[in-house]
């Protein structure tokens, strides 16, 4: 190698470190907008569980609600039948 060799083959690395930097740069700046991405949708993810989880309990308690009237109306038809034939019974 001679001297003349040297400081082309220096420049030369010099441009490749350069390049590597470049696509380093590039990757850390897609790495970095992929993580904002993902840090949106996971917001995103845990707004939506919250949401289905404040509606399962609405539904929950709709659900126990209902069941109530329902137990409250089958008791109210059994009595109103057991009048109803004693009434029968009677004529």
């Amino acid at each position: 190698m001679t001297d003349k060799d040297l400081p082309v083959g220096i420049s030369e690395l010099l441009r490749k470190q350069d390049q590597q930097a470049e696509i380093l740069d590039l990757h850390t700046k897609l790495i970095s907008q992929t993580n904002e991405r993902l840090q949106v949708l996971t917001d995103v993810s845990i707004k939506e569980f919250e949401w289905q989880h404040k509606q399962a309990e609405i539904q929950e308690a709709f659900n126990e609600k209902f069941l109530s009237a329902l137990e409250r109306q089958q008791i109210f038809n059994e009595r109103f039948l057991d009048k109803l034939d004693e009434i029968s019974n009677k004529l």
